[in-house]
């Protein structure tokens, strides 16, 4: 456990129990007062009893539901997440906390080492857009995941399915993983496939990028295509039959079936909702998100709406793949929405309104977040942003609106994106 080899003048006896979080916060407020000599300066800073310490520890039980008690390093994560929200110089904090050369419970944290990569999934930053909002406009905040593992959202969605699935008991070491998607889902199950030992096979319409068939390949994945021919909805439909003929033929196939896996929105309603709480930190007054599987907006927007209830929720849609709106299903470039289907897990209660983007509008809105606020990110985040300030002129100024970037751009090089 973290406690076991923490550093220090006293340190705990030996055990080979695991700490309960409990027990870490102990010895991590102990560590904190020791280092400035004082009472924890978080505590005194908020001017109530309550120091940020025991706020990571609701955080993370809010986070990860009452019935468990959550691990230690679930709490010290939310910890370093808080103690940079609050903007403590950590540099600084950590010299304070220095002890007999050893390396304190809290700088073990912050330069702690993955046993996986699948550790470091999520923590993505929170960025306000300086550049792309007028004066009278509400201010816009992004979720950039195009820095998560595995450079998309959607590596969180894939890591919580399979973990979900271990659990249930359906997986073994012959299990073969096969799901039907639009590109950033099987690039994150090729990628936990990978780490955790699971044959994958990725089913793909034809108009996706180059890249994303090479990524996912690249994580020792098998590529099949299936072609589209102008219909998106139709395509993924034959993408899905695909897979689940697979599964009749072979008992080994796990199809994860993202868009009725209530494992999807979970996570996002868990870990990325709760993060985008931590660190906005104030009233959120809108939101507004792509719909491809819908577990980004169901999950998302469900842990804001419980602390913002007056909040003001968009879905938005591709022009040429708006079914929500009953518009028609063609060929769009917003690759990873607008997939021609209504989602099983989709909250259709969450929205208020659908907003429809155009393929030029989301290409350039991209290209504008390179140009103007530095983001390399891909068409759909352009398509989410390009929603949000219509929102947040709607809204007006003094409002927050928050919307998420869903990848990086460095997918996207075959694409209309890069093209001048």
């Amino acid at each position: 456990s973290v406690v076991t080899d923490f550093g220090g003048p006293n340190p705990p006896s030996p055990t080979k129990t695991k700490s309960t979080s409990k027990e870490v916060l102990f010895v991590l407020v102990r560590d904190i007062e020791r280092g400035f000599g004082s009472p924890c300066p978080c505590r005194r800073r908020a001017k109530t009893t309550r120091c940020v310490v025991f706020r990571a520890w609701t955080y993370a039980m809010f986070a990860h539901g009452t019935e468990r008690e959550c691990t230690s390093k679930e709490v010290l994560f939310v910890l370093v997440r808080l103690l940079k929200t609050e903007k403590f110089i950590i540099d600084k904090f950590l010299g304070l906390c220095y002890t007999n050369k050893s390396m304190t419970l809290l700088e073990r944290v912050i330069r702690m080492i993955y046993n996986t990569i699948l550790d470091a999934v999520g923590g993505t930053p929170m960025i306000r857009l300086q550049h792309m909002t007028g004066p009278e406009d509400a201010e816009i905040l992004v979720k950039y995941e195009g820095l998560n593992v595995g450079g998309s959202i959607k590596t969180r969605t894939a890591l919580n399915m399979i973990l979900e699935a271990e659990k249930q008991g359906l997986l073994h070491k012959d299990t073969v993983i096969v799901e039907p998607t639009s590109g950033n889902q099987g690039i994150g199950l090729a990628l936990v496939g990978a780490v955790r030992g699971y044959r994958v096979k990725i089913i793909m319409p034809d108009s996706v990028s180059e890249e994303r068939r090479k990524l996912v390949h690249h994580y020792g994945a098998e590529v099949i295509l299936v072609h589209d021919a102008g219909n998106i909805g139709k395509c993924i439909e034959d993408c899905l039959a695909l897979a689940m003929k697979m599964k009749e033929e072979d008992p080994n196939v796990f199809v994860p079936q993202q868009f009725e896996n209530p494992a999807n929105p979970a996570i996002q309603r868990s870990q990325t909702g709760v993060e985008i709480l931590e660190q906005v930190g104030k009233p959120i007054h809108g939101f507004c998100s792509g719909i491809g599987t819908g577990g980004t907006i169901t999950g998302i927007g469900e842990t804001l709406k419980a602390k913002n209830p007056d909040i003001t929720i968009w879905a938005v849609e591709p022009e040429n793949a708006a079914i929500l709106s009953g518009g028609s299903i063609g060929t769009h470039v917003q690759m990873g929405i607008g997939d021609g289907v209504i989602p099983e897990i989709l909250n259709q209660d969450i929205y208020e309104d659908v907003c429809i983007i155009k393929d030029e509008e989301a290409i350039q809105t991209s290209k504008d977040l390179a140009l103007k606020e530095g983001l390399m990110c891909g068409i759909s985040s352009g398509t989410n942003v390009a929603a949000a300030m219509k929102l947040a002129k709607v809204l007006g100024k003094g409002k927050t609106v928050v919307t998420v970037l869903p990848d990086t751009a460095e997918r996207y090089f075959s694409t209309p994106l890069f093209e001048d």
